[in-house]
């Protein structure tokens, strides 16, 4: 692994709930290795928050891992830790945006199955209570799309992770928190699991 790609504001419904407009082409950032948090076999990956004082939020998003050709060979879910203050800060004064997305634990990834290329669904719930919820049909810039683009202006490696973006219903986390989520194919059957406990 080499680069980890997170996708800009890639469905419609969470650019409107933060504010933002809608990106006629994928816009990307990225994250250091740093920011990696594995789940076990059984899905478990907990992580601490950056800091108490300022508000922390979820985004879950599928997560791709490329293989020697460059295209999807692994899916998981992921969670993309984001410190909105942070992030809000640097918007108004028009900073880098590190500090609110690329700090250490703000990638979260569930348990890895070989790609499909097939319709998935995203779900992430916050002590028991539905948060975010959504189709993959939903993003505005598809995967082949995501990776023409990456592939154009930068250079994709083998390994490389790209996190595909976040549907609406993300918010704030706290410490002591669960956070489970899951993604699965569109009838249903279970790809990928995540559970964090947080401190």
């Amino acid at each position: 692994m080499t680069a980890i790609w997170c996708v800009f504001r890639n469905y419609a419904a969470h650019a409107v709930e933060i504010g933002g407009d809608i990106t006629p082409r994928p816009l990307f950032f990225l994250k250091p290795m740093s920011a990696i948090v594995q789940a076990d076999a059984e899905g478990q990956a907990d992580f601490r928050l950056p800091d108490a004082e300022d508000e922390i939020h979820h985004e879950i998003e599928m997560v791709l891992r490329l293989g020697d050709d460059l295209r999807p060979q692994s899916v998981c879910i992921g969670n993309d830790i984001t410190n909105r203050t942070r992030q809000s800060e640097a918007k108004v004064k028009g900073w880098p945006w590190a500090e609110g997305k690329s700090f250490r634990e703000s990638a979260i990834l569930g348990t890895w199955a070989d790609w499909e290329d097939v319709e998935y669904v995203l779900q992430l719930s916050l002590n028991g209570e539905p948060r975010q919820h959504a189709s993959t049909t939903l993003m505005l810039h598809d995967i082949d799309t995501q990776l023409s683009t990456l592939s154009d202006w930068y250079a994709l490696s083998p390994g490389d992770l790209v996190f595909t973006g976040t549907p609406e219903g993300v918010g704030e986390m706290v410490a002591g928190d669960v956070v489970e989520a899951a993604l699965h194919t569109a009838d249903g059957r279970l790809v990928s699991m995540l559970q964090s406990r947080i401190s």
